[in-house]
């Protein structure tokens, strides 16, 4: 008898402890056939909230940063395959063992967006397309799985089975909209479930109802807050935000597109230095981004930072 299979039910009630708000999911998978989740990635709190939603037992590929910590030692009890991010050949290495074990019958889960997705517009960061090549290669299906959260509830929403193509681009692409669209759906539901709030507003548009907030009506430092919030609650981010925020953005995966490089060509202030060498600074909403020090600066400082993925985007000008 398999012991982690044994340990699960326990592991899924001490989960349980870590929960904020109510839960909510929707959706559910239908088979015992090996199966390989695709989540999104928002906090540390998403490892509990994916199996907490799934409920079945399944193993998870997870970077090791943690792996000598206490929530490690527990991820260990139910299954986890630790890799190390920065090291090509146990990226690779790790790639083979989830194919062998989903051909074994284990079902296994990851998150390709390779980080948390702090961004204040994106609801899917850009993913790699390595768990596509994953359930080709284990003949596997993808379930998809997005969970947000919200201060009184948490949804997550377990989405039909996906089956990719041999063409990863275009199947990456089309996980990521359904992803996205999941994501949507679920603030819709939290916009018709507070619709009496002061604050949410509506239109009619061809038959449609529209939520939305004001955006005098959301505090200039709510996206700060919300940031301290996330890392407050992870030991490694609360003891070195800058160094982690760095360290977690090379991980941010960068389509290697046409399409691609002129939009953050676009989502960036490019300047030269005295010496005429290049400085790039992608605009973003992250805690702690660089302020800048001329009069545009001070004015996107009010409402925007600048990045730490300069050198990632060097490198796809350069391509």
């Amino acid at each position: 008898m398999n012991i982690k299979k044994v340990l699960h039910p326990i592991l899924l009630k001490l989960m349980r402890f870590k929960r904020k708000g109510k839960l909510d999911v929707e959706g559910e998978i239908k088979d015992d056939t090996p199966t390989l989740i695709v989540a999104n990635h928002l906090c540390i709190n998403d490892i509990p909230a994916l199996a907490e939603a799934v409920k079945k037992h399944f193993y998870i590929l997870v970077s090791d940063e943690d792996k000598n910590t206490f929530s490690g030692k527990l991820l260990e009890l139910n299954g986890v395959r630790w890799v190390t991010r920065l090291d090509k050949e146990d990226r690779k290495s790790s790639k083979e063992d989830m194919v062998s074990s989903l051909k074994e019958g284990t079902s296994f889960a990851m998150y390709p967006e390779s980080t948390w997705n702090l961004s204040p517009n994106l609801l899917v960061l850009p993913m790699n397309y390595g768990c596509v090549d994953i359930a080709n290669l284990s003949n596997s299906k993808i379930v998809p799985v997005v969970t947000t959260f919200t201060d009184d509830k948490r949804y997550s929403t377990i989405g039909d089975a996906y089956y990719p193509s041999s063409d990863l681009i275009s199947s990456i692409d089309e996980l990521r909209d359904i992803m996205a669209t999941m994501v949507f759906e679920q603030m819709e539901k939290y916009y018709e479930e507070h619709k009496n709030n002061s604050n949410i507003y509506s239109m009619e548009i061809d038959g449609n109802t529209y939520y939305y907030e004001k955006r005098d009506s959301i505090s200039p430092d709510y996206w700060n807050q919300h940031i301290s919030q996330l890392y407050n609650e992870y030991a490694r981010a609360r003891k070195a935000p800058d160094e982690v925020r760095e360290f977690e953005s090379q991980f941010i995966f960068e389509p290697k597109t046409d399409d691609y490089a002129f939009f953050q060509i676009f989502n960036s202030s490019i300047r030269y230095d005295e010496n005429g060498n290049m400085l790039i600074k992608r605009i973003t909403s992250e805690k702690n981004g660089y302020d800048g020090t001329g009069k545009m600066d001070e004015d996107y400082g009010k409402f925007f930072g600048y990045g730490y993925n300069e050198v990632n985007y060097k490198k796809v000008l350069k391509k």
